[in-house]
């Protein structure tokens, strides 16, 4: 996994709880990196889940609980990061229907060695269905930046997340307009 997730990681860590419990993580998960992370570098994503794992225990949050925050505040990184792959996009549906097609492919670009998971995009009449699938379990993280993307750019959506898949790297999202109440 590349090193920029892992980095981002950490100042997201930094940022939502300290410098120290960010300190904490990287020490108290025993990784082979130590925490030395280049945005290039490429890393087993076995140790994001411990360093999420153990600021799980840190702070007494759930894993799933931390992953989506960490995401949806991930989603922000990504718009300051690389903002040429949002240009042209002004709501988070069209954004999403193009992530593998268009986004995934601008990575691969930076990244020549990076695997991306699947992010397949549908939309049905008043529906956008978000499959997400990966070798990595990181549904949660998906998750997130999913409604990340929604609050960028401000969109009134809601999202319902299915979990019942029988692959635990996936997940599925549904995101709808509210439905609007006829006015008498």
């Amino acid at each position: 996994m590349k090193g920029v997730i892992f980095a981002e990681l950490v100042r997201w860590v930094e940022q939502a709880f300290s410098p120290a419990i960010a300190d904490a993580m990287i020490v108290q998960s025993k990784i082979a990196s130590n925490g030395a992370f280049t945005s290039v570098g490429s890393y087993p994503h076995e140790e994001a889940l411990a360093m999420i794992g153990t600021l799980s225990a840190l702070t007494e949050k759930p894993v799933p609980e931390l992953a989506y925050s960490y995401g949806h505040w991930l989603s922000g990184r990504f718009v300051e990061l690389y903002p040429e792959m949002f240009q042209g996009y002004s709501d988070a549906v069209s954004f999403l229907r193009d992530v593998d097609a268009h986004h995934h492919r601008e990575v691969k670009k930076l990244y020549p060695d990076a695997r991306t998971p699947a992010v397949i995009a549908v939309v049905d009449g008043e529906e956008l269905t978000v499959s997400y699938s990966s070798h990595r379990p990181f549904a949660d993280v998906a998750f997130g930046l999913i409604e990340g993307y929604i609050s960028y750019f401000d969109d009134e959506l809601s999202v319902e997340r299915d979990d019942d898949l029988a692959d635990p790297h996936a997940a599925r999202f549904v995101l709808r307009a509210p439905q609007r109440s006829a006015v008498a």
